[in-house]
């Protein structure tokens, strides 16, 4: 768990201190853009690196400055002391410096811990286009089998060499089909580990979702495989690969490959139904967050886990499942909720001894 956090210069957050040696979770309360989630940003970058909302690392330091600082001190959940002193330094021009318990440490070294910041736009599992489900589902593949990581390079990489050469007015087609050849073994991998990943996560949201008693049916996942609908696991290599050699001349008019990973998806269903088109959007809510939590349920074993960063994650979900999945969190991780609610259902008044509760105030705590 994070016993101690020390930021400054991101965002809006001039420098603050957050103590938790003798707490567990913290609880952020304040208005809109107060710095909220520049707290749980903060504490990501940190953890993992990188932010969870934005790509370009220089929006992140605070205007004017240079540089930005993050310092965290990680131990055990059951252990007082320090296991890990961790230090990042991220400057405005790229550059980034990693220290961990005085020692100059790599960006790899330095990814040893992994965090999960769950938002309200956890619901874009289900909104946006099959590429951003596509990313979730590669990086919890990665997470599980470290091949998996190096595999989807070398297609995608194989991929933009045989996009690249489609759009040539001349294409030998021996060689096109030798490029199959490569992208069907690759592809093969990426899909297998695909399927064997969303049926551990199936797995997993359901005995979640039954300790949690939520008053759903059996969640299926569906993966999808664009244009290889029907294709059994078992014959998928030889059923790409013939697939990709029947759509040459296609291609070579289109000027792009038509099938393989890189066009496929996955749905969620109950009773055969899709959940985004079925549910309301408080039920889609319920779903999104459990299929995080199930993700780090999985993820644990190979990783170590930091926290739940929750930004006002549950809204539209009513209060009896909030107060249903809120209690299945506690007792396993450590939570960092930021809300702009004090009598949110995340904190127990009856028991401070293993939480804190921080007011924030134009980038400043005022309390806690």
């Amino acid at each position: 768990m994070i016993q101690k956090i020390w930021i400054k210069n991101v965002r809006n957050l001039t420098e603050l201190t957050i103590d938790l040696s003798t707490k567990k979770h913290c609880f952020i309360v304040g208005n809109n853009n107060q710095g909220k989630t520049s707290i749980l940003e903060a504490i990501h970058l940190g953890v993992e690196t990188k932010s969870p909302i934005q790509d370009d690392i220089e929006k992140v330091i605070q205007d004017n400055q240079k540089e930005c600082f993050i310092g965290l001190d990680i131990g055990d959940l059951d252990n007082e002391s320090i296991k890990e002193r961790r230090y990042i330094r991220l400057q405005r021009n790229g550059k980034k410096e990693f220290v961990k318990n005085s020692k100059k440490s790599t960006k790899k070294q330095f990814q040893s811990y992994f965090t999960e910041y769950i938002s309200a736009d956890a619901l874009h599992i289900f909104q946006k286009d099959p590429d951003y489900r596509r990313k979730i589902l590669d990086k919890f593949c990665a997470i599980l089998n470290p091949e998996y990581e190096v595999f989807l390079k070398r297609y995608e990489k194989l991929l933009r060499q045989k996009n690249k050469y489609l759009k040539q007015e001349f294409c030998d087609n021996q060689f096109i089909r030798t490029l199959n050849m490569q992208l069907a073994d690759l592809g093969t991998f990426i899909v297998l580990e695909r399927h064997n990943a969303l049926f551990l996560l199936e797995e997993t949201i359901n005995k979640t979702k039954h300790d949690i008693k939520l008053p759903f049916d059996k969640i299926a996942i569906n993966y999808m495989q664009k244009r290889l609908e029907d294709c059994p696991k078992e014959l998928y290599k030889e059923t790409f690969f013939e697939t990709l050699t029947n759509d040459i001349e296609k291609e070579k008019i289109l000027k792009y490959s038509l099938s393989g990973p890189h066009r496929d998806d996955f749905c969620f269903k109950v009773n055969d139904k899709d959940i985004f088109d079925y549910y309301s959007r408080g039920i889609n809510r319920s779903f999104a967050i459990l299929f995080r939590i199930a993700q780090i349920e999985c993820c644990r074993e190979k990783k170590m886990f930091a926290c739940i960063l929750l930004d006002d994650a549950f809204a539209e979900v009513d209060r009896e499942n909030t107060e249903k999945i809120v209690n299945f969190i506690k007792p396993r991780y450590q939570l960092f909720y930021a809300t702009t609610q004090k009598d949110s259902v995340f904190y127990d008044v009856a028991n401070n001894a293993i939480q804190q509760m921080i007011e924030i105030k134009q980038g400043v705590i005022t309390c806690g």
